[in-house]
């Protein structure tokens, strides 16, 4: 967040950016990591925390009839328990614990519980990367980066990298 400071010359008021709180969304996937490589610095850098999440989209069984509705087909509860641990021994390899603030998992829609998480966690920043869906996928279900961008309250950091 930017505030507004100390002055300047001429009575202009110097704009200081605080970034105590860092979310950044983590898939597992080597791409969704590049955003660390960001957030980590830019909290040591402003003495801030980098908090984790991981989301975990439970699978549904589409319907083979018109009319039937679609039905969680997996219980997500075990998925998230496996998820805590892998998050938790990723966040110990890559965040130095100076800097870590929290490790979180939700379930849900990706996109909605990062901008929940930000929203509660009061952050400052979410810092994700902009790999995800390709082709006819992309264009049926958009990335969840575009959709955090578009609903998000907090400013938003992508990180692209090939």
């Amino acid at each position: 967040m930017v505030n507004r400071g100390e002055r300047k010359r001429g009575g202009a008021k110097a704009a200081t950016l605080k970034l105590r709180r860092i979310l950044v969304p983590l898939d597992f996937s080597g791409k969704s990591r590049q955003a660390l490589d960001f957030a980590v610095p830019l909290a040591k850098q402003y003495g801030g925390k980098v908090f984790l999440l991981h989301v975990v989209e439970p699978p549904y069984v589409y319907p083979y009839h018109p009319g039937e509705i679609g039905v969680a087909a997996v219980d997500p509860r075990p998925i998230a328990e496996a998820s805590k641990k892998k998050l938790s021994a990723l966040a110990r390899e890559l965040v130095p614990p100076d800097v870590l603030g929290k490790t979180m998992v939700r379930t849900g829609r990706a996109y909605l519980e990062i901008v929940d998480a930000a929203d509660e966690l009061g952050a400052d920043l979410i810092a994700l990367s902009t790999h995800g869906h390709t082709g006819l996928k992309h264009v049926l279900l958009g990335s969840t980066a575009e959709h955090v961008v578009r609903h998000a309250r907090r400013p938003v950091l992508t990180v692209r990298r090939h």
